[in-house]
């Protein structure tokens, strides 16, 4: 019986204040009253939440208390009550907009919500006040993406790229967006790996990614991100992943008008020390982005040193055995040579005359080269006569056919590229595309059966270097296993580059505020 009392008052109080017109704001002890039916029954609660916000705008020296009133709804343990005073919310600043920020960082804040519909009333009264003023919207939501709640950092990220920058450019306009990419800017140095992959999508969903000069933004960012000024230990796996990661991202973006000097500089000086990352993966990751970003490379301030430490890394790969019957090609990781040659080659360009120069330099280099072209000369030699045999009908049923033309262009490529530095003076001329990018075509592979041209040996002063088949005491290399895995495939249209991990590790990074307040980027 008190209920039914208590809710007849409530219309009551209601209708005196819907009366009021001019004089409404003498009636604040009406409007006290409806504030205090937040802790009455469940009927009394949810009339509460309704008149609350339709008076709000009245009463603005009782807003602080009428606001805390709505939110203690919004936290009531009934989620029916929550739901409604959830979806009242937007109401308050409507006429009030000076409370929509603060608005907007509560509903950021309800969005951890477990219930599925409760989250889809959040995410709506949020999407409602972008029509009233999108960029104080914004600026609620991203004050949350500073909070240690992981939840909240990571639905307020996922509900701007899945949400808001689905509204169109009749509400995210160019200072919206501007907005966007200020914030994201903040948030981008205090995140995790998953967090940063979120905000590199919104951020290439901005206007940036339109113009060179908003991919050199982009590209600018991601150094910073990366740390590039600072040295690379590659023992400390969240630096590793930081800097392949951001490296991933940035590839896309490089061009005639974007460069990847800074990059090309920093993967250099670290060649010297890369095989001390514990995962072999993400050692051939880092020198694969390498090659990739290497056409891109501006002017050298030192390309001597630059190119020296490609060289030095070359020549540390490949060990050459003193015998014959000591030759294990299959040890040999060709993938590695390719990304590491074609950098050569590349940057060999800005310095010409780096291997003639030094004659003893030269000769380790040539007798290096020379062993790698016979294994890979061999092994062309060896699976194209395979291939051959099989037949084109055969060939094109071959569920390893894949493989084995990858094989084939990365043996091929690198026979060309040795082919351009034994020159006497080398040559940098050669269009090489790298073995990883862009898959060959059943198709493809049929023409070079159907070619059956004679692979030209690789020459030292004119003489022939090839091993044939009559006197082959090597053995075949063999692809490292997951080399051609679609962990190391990549897609060649920038908007698509990153429909998969290619770092190869597990991009749900662990929330850890250890070191001072940074988030680590290591792995679970």
């Amino acid at each position: 019986m008190e209920a039914e009392d208590n809710i007849q008052k409530m219309y009551k109080y209601f209708g005196i204040l819907a009366d009021a017109k001019e004089n409404i704001a003498e009636k604040e002890p009406e409007y006290l009253e409806i504030l205090s039916a937040v802790k009455g029954s469940t009927k009394e609660k949810r009339l509460a939440s309704q008149f609350i916000t339709r008076f709000f705008k009245y009463f603005p020296n009782l807003a602080a208390q009428a606001l805390e009133a709505q939110l203690d709804l919004c936290e009531d343990e009934d989620i029916c009550i929550r739901k409604q005073a959830i979806k009242d919310l937007p109401v308050l600043c409507k006429e009030a907009k000076e409370y929509l920020t603060k608005i907007a960082d509560i509903l950021a804040q309800l969005l951890q919500a477990d219930d599925p519909q409760e989250l889809l009333v959040a995410q709506n009264s949020l999407l409602s006040l972008f029509k009233i003023d999108a960029k104080g919207a914004l600026t609620g939501i991203f004050s949350q993406m500073q909070s240690n709640e992981e939840i909240v950092r990571e639905r307020s990220m996922k509900f701007i790229l899945n949400k808001v920058m689905a509204l169109g450019k009749e509400i995210i306009k160019r200072d919206v967006e501007d907005l966007i990419i200020a914030e994201c800017k903040k948030v981008m140095q205090n995140i995790t790996c998953e967090e940063f992959e979120t905000l590199m999508t919104i951020l290439s969903s901005t206007h940036l990614i339109n113009t060179p000069d908003g991919q050199k933004e982009l590209v600018e960012l991601l150094a910073s991100t990366a740390e590039l000024d600072q040295f690379f230990n590659p023992k400390d796996l969240d630096q590793v992943n930081r800097f392949i990661t951001c490296l991933d991202f940035s590839i896309p973006f490089f061009s005639a008008h974007v460069e990847s000097t800074k990059f090309i500089v920093y993967i250099c000086e670290l060649l010297n020390r890369y095989t001390l990352i514990k995962d072999n993966d993400k050692q051939f990751i880092i020198l694969k982005s390498l090659a990739e970003s290497v056409p891109y490379c501006g002017k050298l301030m030192n390309p001597e040193a630059v190119v020296g430490q490609v060289y030095q890394a070359l020549i540390d790969l490949v060990t050459v055995p003193e015998n014959d019957s000591n030759k294990k090609v299959e040890d040999m990781d060709l993938h590695r040579v390719e990304a590491l040659l074609y950098t050569f080659h590349k940057l060999g360009k800005q310095c010409p005359d780096f291997l003639s120069k030094d004659p003893e330099r030269q000769k380790d280099f040539k007798k290096k080269l020379l062993y790698v072209g016979t294994c890979t000369q061999t092994f062309v030699k060896v699976v194209r006569q395979d291939l051959r045999e099989k037949g084109e009908e055969d060939v094109k049923n071959d569920p390893i056919v894949e493989k084995k033309l990858e094989g084939l262009k990365l043996a091929c490529n690198i026979n060309t590229l040795i082919k351009e530095l034994f020159n006497i003076p080398p040559r940098f001329k050669a269009t090489v595309n790298l073995s990883w990018l862009g898959g060959a075509t059943k198709s493809k592979l049929a023409q070079i059966i159907q070619e059956g041209k004679k692979h030209e040996p690789i020459t030292v002063d004119g003489k022939s270097k090839r091993i044939d088949g009559s006197n082959n005491s090597q053995q075949l290399y063999q692809p490292p296993k997951d080399k051609f895995s679609a962990k190391f495939s990549n897609n060649t249209n920038s908007n698509n580059r990153r429909g998969g991990s290619s770092t190869g590790w597990n991009t749900k990074r662990s929330f850890d505020t250890s070191n001072g307040n940074r988030r680590s980027w290591r792995p679970y």
